[in-house]
């Protein structure tokens, strides 16, 4: 759903300041963990193939799952296993094959923002000439063979840039180069975490720039069954089959992307207002931001790199969501245990993305454990 943008320039600061820190944050385990195992990489169409089996591996009854059992190493050793591999198919792109020849290096003045396919880099060049200024090359490739934006430093601030890409990028729409149209903003990140300038949002999966969203784990703590533990609950979506991306998977509460200029939180409470009918009110008093998690993943042979800002919002037992925007058919409410048995034992059924805010939520609340064996490397995979 879009969210209105504020267009205070103190906001801004704020704004782009929040996502410098989540940028730099989130990138954090590059560091942390410089000495990984490259996984193999798998040609697209495999990766493909593989992805539909999984979705097609959907079981419509959550309900016929068994009660959690996990007081043993093996038990427990099988269900991170199985979270683990929920998170990592949203982590498939390599370092290998960002040094491939399968992409092409995006420069903005000088600093790293994205990771072109080379045909998309291809038409930036060949379409990206200004017109209005004797047909400057908006968009050229450099001898090291990257794409540079406004190689000339012409345009010296965000706001010029913006202007000038989005001149570009509407021709280009025109040619059906860039599809999926949205009317939406998202800000382009380098990899120092400086807001560099604002791109429509149907061209950030074809940059491989790095998009931001908000995730809001909406969730009740039911002690219905008498016992002094109260029992942690989790609202779930299922997508309406009419979606364009992912349709009739299930999903978070409310989730969204993060555009540009708008802070995460004011996001997260009209997304909770606009698709589930949480009131504002109630949203801005309770919910709380409580973590991020990131991922690098395949989309449409294009690079997806997300950093998702986490949210916790408590309901009480005798508030109901209901669909507003025609984004989500229906809700249910699931104990934390089932989803994760879900995520972990019947792989497609969620939103790609969705898995890795929910593990996020289960380590919080203390149903993946320290104890579990795998632990620390779910951890890790979380945040890429």
């Amino acid at each position: 759903s879009s969210c209105s943008c504020s267009k205070n320039s103190a906001s801004q600061k704020r704004v782009s300041l929040s996502i410098v820190f989540m940028s730099r944050l989130a990138s954090l385990p590059r560091t942390l963990f410089a000495n990984r195992v490259s996984r193999l990489s798998f040609a697209g169409k495999e990766r493909n193939r593989v992805r539909r089996d999984r979705t097609m591996a959907f079981s419509p009854s959550a309900e016929s799952l068994p009660s959690p059992s996990w007081k043993n190493d093996k038990s427990a050793a099988a269900l991170v296993r199985g979270l683990r591999e929920a998170v990592e198919s949203c982590n498939d792109v390599t370092e290998e094959d960002l040094s491939s020849n399968k992409f092409i290096d995006l420069l903005v003045s000088g600093s790293h923002v994205g990771h072109v396919r080379p045909d998309f880099a291809e038409a930036l060049v060949k379409h990206g000439k200004l017109e209005a200024a004797d047909g400057y090359a908006l968009f050229s490739k450099s001898e090291k063979g990257v794409v540079c934006f406004d190689s000339e430093n012409r345009y010296a601030s965000s706001e010029e840039k913006t202007r000038v890409v989005a001149e570009v990028f509407e021709k280009m729409r025109e040619l059906s180069l860039i599809p999926g149209w949205r009317s939406e903003m998202f800000p382009v990140v380098s990899d120092e975490g400086d807001v560099c300038m604002n791109v429509e949002r149907a061209s950030a999966s074809l940059l491989g720039i790095k998009a931001f969203g908000v995730h809001v784990n909406g969730y009740v703590n039911s002690n219905s069954s008498g016992n002094s533990e109260s029992k942690v609950l989790l609202w779930v979506g299922t997508r309406s089959k009419d979606k364009q991306t992912f349709p009739g998977m299930l999903d978070h509460l409310s989730a969204g992307g993060l555009p540009a200029g708008m802070a995460p939180t004011i996001c997260a409470v009209k997304e909770l207002a606009e698709e589930a009918g949480v009131p504002e009110k109630y949203s801005e008093e309770n919910v709380k931001s409580v973590s991020c998690v990131s991922y690098r993943m395949f989309y449409k042979e294009c690079v997806k790199r997300d950093v998702l800002f986490c949210y916790d919002l408590e309901l009480g037992e005798s508030f109901v969501p209901k669909p507003v925007d025609g984004e989500v058919e229906s809700f249910e409410l699931l104990p934390l245990e089932r989803v994760c048995e879900i995520i972990a034992f019947e792989p497609g059924r969620f939103k790609p993305n969705c898995v890795l805010v929910i593990i996020d939520f289960a380590i919080r609340k203390g149903i993946v454990t320290c104890d579990m064996p795998g632990f620390p490397e779910l951890v890790k995979a979380l945040r890429r």
